[in-house]
């Protein structure tokens, strides 16, 4: 049976390294020596059976001041599936970080964290009734989908909701692609958020993601011109979306080497320029 612990040496909010944001999507091999010293002293002294978690709540939080420094024209979001600790969730929540959720047991998580409801998405495109029923009740009211019968699933058990359709995408570089995972053509998407308005709901935007642990920022670029020309169709017919969902994807560094945040960020700054010009919706990454 797995326990899970939090390595969590200094009182709250007062994480050192939080405060400077690094650089690259690795910490510096000084400061992982650091925290491996950190890690051995708690182990020694907590002494738990084993198999045994633990996790370092600064890096998380460092991490996430990463991403808040170099990608200041998003809204930085959590996916709780990823670890749904209530250890992490606390510590992002601190940070006023914004939640993702794919299932009704990472609601009731992040609703115990008492997080804002306006700070939560379900970006889950295949939703059970009663769970998209429970969350819209719980006040959230941003939702994924990327198929007719979600569309009306969510106009039944959520009307009036914001919805963003998520679109397929090339997940070539990614060591976890997701393409023929989830998401829909361009084409079906800008149908499926006009169809949205006249079930009542409202039509938010669009979301892509491009593969988990994505080493190739440019796979970035098309799917943003794809977004845009979303955007486009839908204005014509007298809809106007205002939220891009850029999805996941920025890499950890394992064994090989990866391309930094900057890179990312700059490949991704220039692809938004370029497809949207002035007129930029509101980013999520």
């Amino acid at each position: 049976m797995t326990r899970f612990s939090s390595l969590e040496p200094h009182a709250q909010g007062s994480s050192p390294s939080a405060a400077r944001p690094i650089e690259q999507s690795v910490l510096s091999d000084e400061v992982t020596t650091d925290r491996l010293a950190r890690i051995d002293g708690f182990l020694a002294h907590a002494a738990p059976q084993t198999p045994f978690l633990v996790l370092d709540l600064d890096i998380v939080r460092a991490q996430y001041q990463a991403l808040r420094a170099w990608f200041p024209f998003a809204d930085i979001y959590y996916a709780v599936k990823a670890n749904p600790s209530t250890e992490v969730i606390g510590a992002l929540a601190d940070l006023a970080a914004s939640f993702d959720l794919a299932s009704s047991g990472e609601l009731e998580r992040c609703r115990k964290s008492n997080i804002p409801a306006d700070r939560l998405s379900f970006g889950n495109t295949i939703k059970r009734e009663a769970d998209i029923v429970q969350a819209s009740a719980s006040g959230v009211s941003l939702f994924a989908l990327d198929s007719i019968a979600e569309l009306e699933k969510l106009a039944r058990a959520a009307p009036g909701a914001r919805v963003f359709c998520r679109i397929a995408v090339d997940s070539r570089g990614a060591q976890w692609p997701l393409t023929h995972k989830f998401g829909c053509d361009a084409e079906m998407a800008g149908g499926l958020l006009l169809r949205a308005k006249v079930l009542g709901l409202r039509p938010a935007g669009v979301s892509f993601h491009v593969g988990s642990q994505q080493t190739d920022p440019s796979q970035w670029t098309r799917p943003i011109e794809h977004a845009a020309r979303i955007f486009r169709t839908c204005a014509r017919a007298g809809v106007e979306l205002e939220l891009l969902n850029l999805g996941g994807g920025l890499p950890a560094r394992y064994r090989a080497a990866v391309p930094t945040l900057a890179t990312y960020a700059r490949t991704i700054e220039g692809a938004l320029a370029a497809s949207f010009g002035s007129s930029r919706p509101r980013i999520i990454i």
